[in-house]
Parts: structure tokens; sequence; C-alpha cells
């Protein structure tokens, strides 16, 4: 956070409401991802920025981890494995989790452009 204030930056997040009724999981997995406790975490986060004077913004998860970071193509087979990530389009490849984190990231900026703070607390 005290980065983040230095900088003037502010922190994008997914906004995850719902998620439990749009995944489906094995049932091997029910009890692991019923444990994530993804309100809490945003709630920690929205309060720890709040008190640092950090923005926050919730992003749309849609296509998030399917957007090639570089050029823009959405598509299914973009994800090769659940870490990798390769763009059919441009070829452009890096891990999963950087390249939807990047997309967050530009999301996140787009709402900052269009004063969209979400994060203090108008949700």
């Amino acid at each position: 956070m005290d980065e983040a204030k230095r900088t003037g930056s502010a922190i994008a997040l997914e906004d995850l409401t719902g998620i439990r009724r749009r995944q489906r999981v094995r049932k091997s997995q029910r009890s692991r991802f019923s444990g994530w406790a993804f309100h809490q975490l945003r709630q920690f986060i929205i309060y720890k920025a709040k008190l640092a004077g950090v923005p926050v913004f919730l992003v749309p998860p849609a296509y998030t981890s399917q957007r090639c970071h570089k050029c823009g193509h959405i598509e299914k087979a973009n994800r090769k494995t659940q870490s990798e990530f390769v763009c059919c389009s441009c070829g452009h490849g890096d891990h999963a989790d950087k390249n939807a984190a990047l997309n967050i990231a530009e999301l996140g900026c787009s709402q900052s452009a269009h004063g969209r703070v979400v994060g203090f607390i108008r949700q």
C-alpha cells in the first residue's frame, strides 16, 4: 500500500461476486473451492487501501484469462494449460496468471481514466 500511495497508483481487482454460482468444480475440489474467501479478501484490501488513500477498482472478470495482453485477441485456445498462455493470433507467450494480471491492470486503468473509483467504497 505504501508503494501505491507513494507513486499515486491504484489497485484493480476482478469482481468475483457470485463466482461460486457461475463456476463448476469436481466433487473432489468442492471443499477447497468453497474455502476461498473472495469477499473477505476484497474487503480487507479495500479497507487497507482506504486507510492509505489508494483507490480500488473492480473490473469484470470476463475473458481476462483468455485475452492476449499484447494484441487483445480473445480465444479459449490461448490457454494451453492452467499456467501457460500462448496467443493463437500473435504468438505472444507468457505465464497465464501474469497475462491475466496485465489485463486486469489495463481494465483498472481504463476505469481510473473514467473516474470510476469503486474502492472508497462506492460499490
